[in-house]
């Protein structure tokens, strides 16, 4: 086996593993590589991907680094700013990129294979290297899962990641060296080409031994466990402020530091977010009787109403998104925060059982104020483009005929209905508006995919029956429930699917863009489709008594049980991210979107929803009985 001089200053996960393969390495400070003889060794790698910058070798150094290339001797160099006739300009921040592999026979991947580097830095440089092969090229917006069907000279025209030139040397232009801290995906590629660096190194097949993943996967966790983590995992990543009376952050965003691995969180206070995060600990309390959890519940619901509902005039009763909008309804967002106090009408026979609700009423007040004859809304409503004659005007119109906008708000409509508020038409709009949606399903418009509109619509529908018993209400029901088993894996989760790919997200460059590339892609979405199902199918059972529904809430809560994150890193465990690879068993999709891309992990939408599910199924044989 070929001697190993290993440069590096700080340690890293490429370190460790090539100090760990060769039996024969030197490790060596930069400082220090100014002072060895090429001659006494056989090969040299060089990692700056750890530190804070591109590395600047030192004039010593970089003579020792010159003189082994003209030896001949394998050379890889990671992240450093300058190597033979190359030099580094800025660094260049990726987030919607991903590497395609084009490196033929260097490794055992085919062309187009793909490769997150998550927010990595590239580096471009100055001057050419003569002769140089390339491996990775790194491209924008492709719209692939795993593997791109570009022309091999369409993929070559990307930047330049790692390529090797016609003297050994090896030269990768991105941070590399903390491949798992990074959470760089799909796992089995990284470490296939990593492997085939390592060996290229030692001119011979050593054994390569990787860390374990950051991220694992578990199944068949019992479901106390699953909630348990789920609950934990607000507290330990710091999503609540202040315990819940200061409101729950947003999240943490896709943004991932290839450096350490640090993912960056959101300041951003949403009013859905903190009333789903509420929504959950309230589910705790009425199942365990913890009272921390109800303090924490309660809190939320009251940063809710106390801080982010409009009181009078004539936007009385409105929701605000969030600190920020802070002007700008979303009803579907809004249905989401009141939600846990509506539900909480219905399941909680203590005395507070009905605490908020007639705030959550206001709320609703102010929603069917600005409902369209069809009994949908438009996307959203924003106060400085809205007078009484304004909301007059959007009474007389249609709405925006998707789930995704009013789904969760007709259902809404429904929870206060079924809690004894009949008096304020709560019923007749939720019906008009489903019964709208119904007539042009499964044509809705949609936003991301035609899983996600589908999806949404359980949970209404189910309600819809419960208050009317109508068996039309029923057979929409079930031809929802119906259409989804389409695209279940058998992992238990929805694929993302769209017939004919008309969904307003798709391919988008620049914006809000979904997860799907092609359909029969094996990705998951934990944001927009099977995050609402446990609590859809939950309630659907109750309303009807169909063990076809319990069938379908086993099915997804053994996938989530199998999504859920199991980690060391305390912001990472018990939590879900927006995507999930079923082939792979890992997170993992394309990273379009502006800021909810593949390793997103929210909250609200995400993170609440589903331990939600998981209680629902639970509390609803507690509370009624059955």
């Amino acid at each position: 086996m070929n001697k190993l001089l290993l440069a590096f200053d700080t340690p890293s996960d490429l370190s460790a593993l090539l100090l760990g393969a060769f039996s024969d390495a030197r490790q060596v400070s930069f400082a220090e590589l100014g002072r060895e003889d090429a001659e006494n060794y056989d090969a040299l790698a060089v990692l700056g991907g750890a530190e804070d910058m591109p590395v600047i070798l030192g004039g010593r150094a970089r003579i020792v680094l010159e003189r082994f290339r003209e030896l001949g001797k394998p050379v890889f160099v990671e992240y450093i700013a300058s190597v033979g006739e190359l030099y580094a300009g800025d660094p260049k921040r990726l987030s919607h990129h991903r590497m395609a592999y084009v490196g033929g026979d260097f490794a055992q991947l085919a062309c187009g294979d793909l490769f997150d580097p998550h927010y990595n830095e590239l580096i471009p440089y100055y001057g050419s290297a003569e002769n140089a092969v390339p491996i990775l090229t790194c491209h924008p917006y492709l719209n692939a899962h795993d593997r791109c069907e570009l022309p091999p000279e369409e993929l070559l025209k990307g930047e330049s990641a790692l390529w090797i030139t016609n003297d050994s040397t090896l030269i990768c232009a991105f941070r590399l060296a903390n491949f798992n801290l990074a959470r760089l995906a799909p796992v089995a590629n990284w470490q296939t080409l990593i492997k085939h660096i390592v060996r290229w190194l030692a001119g011979t097949g050593i054994e390569v031994e990787f860390p374990r993943p950051i991220c694992r996967h578990v199944p068949d966790t019992p479901d106390s466990e699953v909630i348990a983590a789920g609950l934990r995992w607000f507290r330990e990543a710091g999503m609540l402020i202040n315990g819940g009376a200061d409101g729950v952050r947003e999240g943490f965003l896709h943004h991932i530091d290839a450096k350490d691995g640090k993912q960056l969180r959101t300041n951003q206070v949403r009013a859905d977010c903190t009333g789903e995060v509420g929504g959950a600990f309230l589910f705790d309390w009425l199942l365990r009787g913890n009272r921390e959890s109800k303090r924490i519940a309660d809190a939320c619901e009251d940063y809710v109403f106390d801080c982010l509902q409009v009181k009078d005039g004539v936007f009385a009763g409105m929701v605000r998104w969030s600190e920020s909008a802070w002007r700008v309804c979303y009803q579907d967002d809004v249905a989401r925060a009141i939600m846990p106090t509506l539900m909480r009408a219905l399941l909680d026979r203590h005395a507070d059982g009905r605490r908020r609700f007639a705030d959550a009423c206001h709320a609703l007040d102010f929603l069917v104020a600005t409902t369209g004859s069809d009994g949908l809304r438009v996307p959203r409503t924003d106060c400085w483009q809205l007078d009484e004659a304004g909301m007059e005007a959007l009474r007389n119109s249609g709405g925006h005929r998707s789930a995704h906008y009013n789904a969760w708000y007709l259902a809404a409509l429904l929870f206060a209905h079924l809690a004894g508020e009949t008096r304020r038409g709560y019923l007749e709009v939720a019906e008009k508006g489903l019964q709208t949606l119904m007539s042009v399903y499964p044509d809705i418009i949609r936003i991301q995919t035609q899983t996600q509109e589908t999806a949404r619509l359980v949970l209404p529908l189910a309600l819809l029956y419960k208050a009317t018993g109508k068996p039309n209400h029923l057979e929409m029901l079930h031809r929802v429930c119906a259409d989804l088993e389409k695209w279940r894996h058998p992992s238990g989760g929805i694929l993302e699917w769209d017939e004919d790919y008309r969904g307003t997200s798709y391919g988008v460059q620049g914006g809000e863009c979904g997860l799907l590339a092609r359909n029969g892609d094996p990705v998951c979405d934990n944001l927009y489709t099977n995050n609402w199902l446990l609590v859809g199918y939950a309630w659907a059972l109750h309303a009807t008594g169909d063990p076809v529904f319990a069938k379908c809430w086993d099915k997804t809560a053994a996938y989530l049980r199998l999504a859920q994150i199991h980690s060391a890193d305390r912001n990472l465990d018990g939590g879900w991210t927006r995507a999930f690879d079923v082939s792979r068993n890992e997170i993992y999709g394309m990273p379009h979107d502006i800021g909810w891309s593949p390793c997103c992990m929210e909250t609200g939408w995400t993170i609440a929803e589903i331990i939600m599910g998981f209680q629902l199924r639970r509390l609803l044989d507690k509370s009624y009985g059955e």
